[in-house]
């Protein structure tokens, strides 16, 4: 089930390591090209298109609030632990352990594992999610400093993500989309996914593993540990419900986002140790999230 889900994404991985190792290719456009039109068609047609049944959204999205709030609490004391006086360091430990991949490897796993409706349930922490990245993410990536918040605003109102929130909520409401632009973002959507994984195997192809070793496990370590360890917890105080908590417990549990890598690329905070420890954490998860499914079937 695991490597159904994970297999196609290592390919694309190697693929774009090929490229970037033995073709040279630059990765710059391509980080332009996912901030700017792919990172925002995927989150408007993932709000656009989402089913949110009224009766779990508030508790899921509250769920994913307080995950994510305690992550990012962890993230920041060990931002300092992990690179004391650097801020690259910081803002890219924080944007690796709070976001997770709930999206193109959670979604797959809770529809193999529970059904569809699993991934309805998967399709709401997405939706938080989303919006997270577009404010918290955003503002984490492109903070300034102290005194700079006319900066930190001007950053997030000038990313593109906020306003895709904004229109993919309005058209899930009111169902406006012609159907002509609603064929071209589901187009652009179907690619942002491969294009991601590729420009993160180009992102590789330039990384010096040897230097980035001992950070980037400890990274993709603490992702999915730290992860967890909240996730089990939280799940059993939110729901009795068996099929939410495990939905739940496994997108608690995912690895780093590949958004979290799009973000620091973005802003040039260390993206080859974004790029080593979102591999790490996703090659890691293989097992992990087979030791989750595992006891969820036991103890679930």
């Amino acid at each position: 089930m695991i490597i159904e889900a994970v297999g196609p994404t290592f390919l694309l991985v190697a693929v774009g390591y090929a490229l970037g190792r033995f073709g040279k290719i630059p990765t710059d456009p391509f980080v332009k090209l996912s901030f700017w039109l792919l990172s925002p068609a995927l989150i408007f047609e993932t709000l656009r298109t989402s089913q949110l049944p009224a009766g779990e959204a508030g508790l899921v999205a509250l769920f994913v609030l307080v995950h994510y709030g305690l992550m990012f609490l962890a993230s920041l004391v060990a931002g300092r632990v992990l690179f004391p006086g650097d801020l690259g360091g910081q803002r890219v430990t924080s944007l690796l352990l709070t976001f997770g991949n709930c999206g193109n490897l959670g979604l797959p796993i809770l529809y193999f594992a529970y059904g569809r409706r699993a991934m309805d349930v998967g399709v709401i922490f997405l939706a938080t999610n989303t919006v997270l990245l577009a404010t918290l993410g955003v503002g984490i990536a492109s903070w300034q400093g102290k005194g700079r918040w006319r900066d930190f605003g001007k950053n997030i109102l000038g990313a593109p993500w906020l306003y895709a929130v904004g229109l993919g909520a309005l058209m899930r409401v009111t169902q406006a989309w012609p159907g002509i632009l609603a064929q071209a973002t589901q187009l652009l959507f179907q690619a942002a996914i491969p294009v991601f994984l590729l420009l993160l195997g180009l992102e590789l192809a330039a990384v010096d593993f040897k230097a980035l070793a001992r950070p980037a496990l400890i990274l993709a370590g603490a992702r999915l540990i730290l992860g967890a360890a909240l996730a089990w917890p939280l799940a059993f105080l939110f729901t009795g419900d068996r099929l939410i908590r495990a939905s739940l417990i496994i997108e608690g549990s995912v690895p780093s986002a590949v958004n979290a890598y799009i973000l620091a690329a973005q802003y040039r905070h260390k993206p080859d140790l974004a790029a080593a420890s979102l591999l790490l954490s996703t090659a890691f998860s293989l097992g992990t999230l087979s030791l989750t499914l595992f006891l969820l079937s036991r103890f679930g």
